[in-house]
């Protein structure tokens, strides 16, 4: 994934989170992720696994496969 996928991604998940998280540190911890790790994320500062994609779109109660068509993956 190029950065600015990465960061287009971050974005969305970000304003995903947002919504429905008040935190970072709730999502976070709801993903079962390390806060600082969510940060570099949403950041777009951070590549990351395809386990903690679905962690985080468990989470946020969407498919990998619409947030990945968001943002024209």
């Amino acid at each position: 994934m190029s950065n600015e996928q990465l960061q287009k991604l971050g974005n969305l998940i970000k304003v995903k989170a947002k919504a429905k998280f008040k935190t970072n540190l709730e999502f976070a911890s709801v993903c079962d992720i390390d806060e600082k790790s969510i940060r570099r994320i949403i950041k777009g500062n951070q590549n990351f696994s395809i386990t903690i994609f679905s962690k985080i779109c468990r989470a946020l109660d969407v498919k990998m496969s619409d947030l990945l068509k968001e943002i024209e993956l």
